[in-house]
C-alpha cells in the first residue's frame, strides 16, 4: 500500500521547510562503545545507531518498542507476554524460546537475550541505547547472528548532587512516573544513584466478550554505587528490581470469512478471547559488579552478574470467545550467572589488543499446564510439561587493532565458544472425562482421568527432548581507512553463530524430528562509509551488506491435525531448520543542523531476506487436507521471504527550538514520521498473514528551561489503525489475530532536573 500523499507531504515538510544556514554551528560528537572502547561514531567500523537518554525523555518513550520510530531497519516488540524480542535487517527473534536470541540484548553489560521482557521494562534512567547491526561474533557475551541492542543506565555522579523527576499522563488512560537522584557520599570517590519507575497505562484494545481493557502495569527500582578511590581503580555495584502484576495483553482479531461470529477489522481494536494473555506476576532482580584496574601496561576489567526471577502467566491460545485452549506457564527460581574477565593492552605503537574469558550459566524450572477443550463432549485434554532447563557457555576471545598506517587499521577478532545445554521436556497428557472449560479458563472437576500413551507407544510421561553440546568459532575481520578528518570507509567480514535448543511441545503433536533444532551460522560481508560535512554541521553513515545463513532457524506458520479435537490446530513458536537463507540490503542515516535552531534527521533501510533453499512445515491449500493419515504438510520455500519485517522502512524527524525570554528558556516543536513497508511471514503460502505498509506521525511541543520542562504530545497523530504483524492462523479459522500499533495517544509531561 503506497504512502498517502498528504501524510508524506506533511512529514517531509517537517524536514524541508527551511534551507541550510551559513551559521557555523556543529553537531555534538557522539561517543560509542561498540568495540568495548570509547570512540566516535564516525570512527567505529560498523553500523551503530545511537539513542541518547535525553532523546528518550524528550520523546516520552515509555516502551522499548517505541525505539522503532527513531531508526529504520529495526523492530523491537514488547507486548507483555512471550512475544518480545528484536529483529535487525529483517532477521530476529520475536518470541520466547530456549536458544539465545539472534540479536543480543544487553543491560549494563548483562546479557539478557532470553529475558527480553525484563530488559524492555528498563526504560527509566537510561543514559544511552546503542544498536549494533550485523553479526557480533567476538566482543559480546553471546555471539549473535544479526546484531545487538545495548542499554546503559545512568551512573552515579562523584562530584555533585543531580537527578530528575518526571510525570506523564496520557489518554487512553494511564500514567508514567519516574525519577532519579545521585548523591556523592565522599567527594570525587564514592557516590550512589537511586532511581524508580511506576508505569500504569491502558493500550487502547478492548475485549468485547469479557468487557476488559488491555493494560500495562510495572514498577521498578534501581540502585548503583560507584567507588573510585584512585584514578586507576573503580568498582561499581548495581541492583535492579522490576515487578509486573496483572499485565494484560489481548489479541485484536480480523475476520476473514462471512461465517465468523463477529465481523471485525483492525480499526475495531477488538478481541473476543474468553481469557487474556496475562502476566499475573513477575519479579526480576539483577545484580551487577564492574571492576576496572589500570595497572599501566594492562587495563584489567571484571564483570559479574546474577539474575533471578519468578513468573506466572496465562494465555488463551485459541483467540476466540469459546473456551478452547488455555496455557498456564509458571517459571520458578530461575537463576542466571555471568562472569567476564577482559585484559586490554597496547604492546606496541601499532598494536592494541583485548583478551578475555566469558562464562554464563542459566537454570530454569518451568511448569506448563495446557488445557484443550473438546466442545459439547464433556472432555478436556490436560497436557502437563515439566521443563527443567540449564545451559552453560564458556568462551575465549581476542580482539586486535593493527594500525597499518596513520589512517589505516586492520582489526582481527576471534572467539571460541562452547555451548552446553541440558534441557528436557517431559510431557504427560491426560484426558479429563466429564470436565468442561469455563470462560476465563477454569476447568471443572473430572469424573475420571485417562492417561494417553506417548506417540512411540511407551508409557507416559514422555521425555520429548534432551540437551547437547555445540562448539563454534566466530569472529571478525575489518579494514578501515580514514580519508582525512571527515570521512572513514570500512569493509568487514563477520561470522556469527546461534546454538540450537529443544522445542517445547505444548500440544503434544510435534513429530520427533522437530523436538530439537540445530545451531545456525552466518557469514556476512559489509561495506560502509561515514563522515562529516559542512564543517561538522552534518553527519552521514551508509552501508551495504550480504549475509548467508546456514541451518537457518525459522518459526513457520503451519497447523497439525489434532486427534483429540479431530481438526487442524495452529502450532505456535516451533522452530525448525531451513538449509540456507540469503540476506542483503542497504541502509543509511543523515543528520544536519539546518540553522542554529533547526535540526533534521533521516534514516532509510532496505533489506531482502529469502530462502535460498529449504523445506519447512506449512499450510498449503493445494495439498490434501490434514487428517489422521496426513497430519502435517511441508512446502519447498526456495525463493520465498524468510523474515517477518518489511523490506523498506524510513524515518524523518525534525526539531525547532527558539529562545523564550519570558521564562528564561526556550520553546520547541518536534515532528517524527516513521514508515514501514509491507510485511510477509516466513512459510505463509496463503498470503493471509501479509500486513500492509503504513506510516505514523508523532508531534511534540514544549517549554524548557535549564531545570524544568513542560510538553504536550500526540503519538500516532492521524489515529491510524495499522497492523504490525499477523500471527500464525489455523487454516480453518475465520479469524487472524493481529498486533497493532497503539491508537492515537495524547499526553502531557512535566519534568524537573536538579
Amino acid at each position: 500500500m503506497p504512502i498517502r500523499p498528504s501524510r508524506a507531504i506533511l512529514a517531509t515538510a517537517l524536514i524541508a521547510s527551511c534551507g541550510p544556514s551559513l551559521a557555523q554551528t556543529q553537531l555534538e560528537e557522539t561517543i560509542v562503545t561498540a568495540q568495548k572502547k570509547s570512540e566516535s561514531l564516525v570512527e567505529a567500523p560498523l553500523t551503530v545507531n545511537v539513542v541518547s537518554g535525553e532523546q528518550i525523555k524528550e520523546l516520552a518513550l515509555f516502551q522499548a518498542d517505541e525505539l522503532n520510530k527513531l531508526t529504520a531497519g529495526i523492530e523491537i516488540r514488547s507486548e507483555g507476554d512471550s512475544n518480545s524480542g528484536v529483529a535487525i535487517r529483517g532477521v530476529g527473534t520475536l518470541s520466547g524460546q530456549a536458544a539465545p536470541a539472534r540479536v543480543g540484548i544487553y543491560l549494563d553489560d548483562w546479557y539478557g537475550g532470553p529475558n527480553a521482557n525484563f530488559v524492555f521494562k528498563q526504560m527509566f534512567d537510561i543514559s544511552q541505547v546503542q544498536i549494533l547491526r550485523g553479526p557480533q561474533g567476538t566482543l559480546y557475551g553471546q555471539p549473535s547472528t544479526t546484531g545487538a541492542v545495548i542499554l546503559n543506565t545512568a551512573n552515579p555522579n562523584l562530584n555533585e548532587v543531580e537527578g530528575y523527576v518526571s510525570g506523564s499522563y496520557q489518554d487512553p488512560a494511564g500514567y508514567n512516573i519516574q525519577g532519579a537522584v545521585s548523591i556523592p557520599l565522599i567527594d570525587n570517590q564514592l557516590a550512589i544513584r537511586l532511581s524508580a519507575l511506576k508505569d500504569d497505562r491502558e493500550t487502547g484494545l478492548v475485549n468485547i466478550t469479557r468487557r476488559l481493557d488491555a493494560e500495562v502495569n510495572s514498577e521498578g527500582l534501581r540502585a548503583k554505587l560507584l567507588w573510585a578511590p584512585t584514578e586507576d581503580f573503580s568498582a561499581k555495584v548495581g541492583w535492579t528490581h522490576v515487578t509486573s502484576e496483572d499485565f494484560d495483553t489481548y489479541r485484536a482479531l480480523e475476520s476473514i470469512s462471512p461465517d465468523a461470529n463477529y465481523q471485525l477489522k483492525a480499526s475495531d481494536r477488538t478481541s473476543i478471547q474468553d481469557a487474556p494473555d496475562v502476566l499475573n506476576n513477575a519479579e526480576d532482580d539483577l545484580y551487577t559488579l564492574h571492576m576496572n584496574w589500570d595497572t599501566g601496561p594492562v587495563d584489567l576489567r571484571l564483570f559479574a552478574a546474577q539474575h533471578e526471577y519468578d513468573t506466572h502467566s496465562d494465555s488463551d491460545d485459541d483467540f476466540t470467545e469459546q473456551p478452547g485452549r488455555n496455557v498456564r506457564v509458571v517459571t520458578e527460581g530461575q537463576k542466571g550467572h555471568q562472569l567476564e574477565f577482559r585484559a586490554i593492552a597496547s604492546p606496541t605503537d601499532w598494536w592494541d589488543t583485548q583478551l578475555g574469558y566469558y562464562y554464563s550459566r542459566r537454570e530454569v524450572q518451568t511448569d506448563v499446564p495446557v488445557f484443550t477443550n473438546v466442545p459439547a463432549s464433556g472432555l478436556v485434554g490436560a497436557t502437563t510439561l515439566d521443563i527443567p532447563t540449564g545451559s552453560d557457555t564458556d568462551a575465549f576471545f581476542t580482539h586486535n587493532d593493527f594500525h597499518l598506517s596513520e589512517n589505516t587499521t586492520l582489526i582481527v577478532g576471534l572467539r571460541y565458544s562452547i555451548f552446553d545445554s541440558k534441557a528436557s521436556n517431559t510431557s504427560q497428557t491426560d484426558l479429563l472425562i466429564g470436565s468442561t472449560m469455563e470462560p476465563g479458563g477454569n476447568v471443572t472437576e473430572p469424573i475420571a482421568i485417562v492417561t494417553r500413551d506417548c506417540s512411540d507407544g511407551s508409557a507416559a510421561p514422555c521425555l520429548l527432548a534432551g540437551g547437547e553440546e555445540e562448539k563454534e568459532w566466530t569472529g571478525t575481520l575489518k579494514l578501515t581507512h580514514a580519508f582525512g578528518d571527515n570521512m572513514n570507509v570500512y569493509a568487514t567480514l563477520d561470522r556469527g553463530f546461534r546454538p540450537g535448543a529443544p522445542n517445547f511441545d505444548t500440544q503434544g503433536l510435534i513429530p520427533a524430528e522437530y523436538f530439537t533444532y540445530a545451531g545456525e551460522s552466518v557469514n556476512s560481508v559489509e561495506f560502509g562509509v561515514k563522515g562529516d560535512l559542512w564543517d561538522g554541521r552534518a553527519m552521514y553513515t551508509a552501508a551495504t551488506y550480504y549475509s548467508l545463513y546456514e541451518d537457518y532457524q525459522v518459526t513457520p506458520a503451519f497447523s497439525m491435525y489434532d486427534p483429540l479435537r479431530q481438526s487442524a490446530v495452529p502450532i505456535a513458536n516451533v522452530y525448525v531448520n531451513a538449509d540456507e537463507v540469503e540476506q542483503l540490503g542497504i541502509e543509511g542515516e543523515f543528520r544536519m543542523l539546518l540553522t542554529d535552531n533547526w535540526s533534521a534527521f533521516t534514516s532509510l533501510a532496505w533489506n531482502q531476506v529469502e530462502f535460498k533453499k529449504g523445506i519447512i512445515p506449512c499450510n498449503d491449500s493445494s495439498q490434501p487436507p490434514l487428517s489422521p493419515e496426513n497430519p502435517l504438510t511441508v512446502c519447498d520455500v526456495s525463493g520465498k521471504p524468510a523474515g517477518e519485517q518489511p523490506q523498506w522502512s524510513f524515518v524523518l524527524q525534525s526539531e525547532y527550538r527558539h529562545p523564550f525570554n519570558a521564562i528564561g528558556g526556550e520553546w520547541y516543536l518536534n515532528g517524527l514520521y516513521s514508515y514501514r513497508g509491507e510485511t510477509e511471514i516466513a512459510g505463509d503460502t496463503s498470503g493471509r498473514l501479509t500486513a500492509d505498509a503504513y506510516g505514523l506521525l508523532d508531534l511534540y511541543a514544549g517549554l524548557a528551561t535549564d531545570s524544568w520542562t513542560a510538553k504536550i504530545w500526540v503519538k500516532n497523530a492521524l489515529d491510524d489503525d495499522e497492523v504490525v504483524v499477523k500471527r500464525t492462523a489455523d487454516p480453518d479459522s475465520n479469524y487472524n489475530n493481529l498486533s497493532l500499533v497503539p491508537p492515537r495517544t495524547t499526553g502531557v509531561t512535566l519534568s524537573y532536573r536538579f
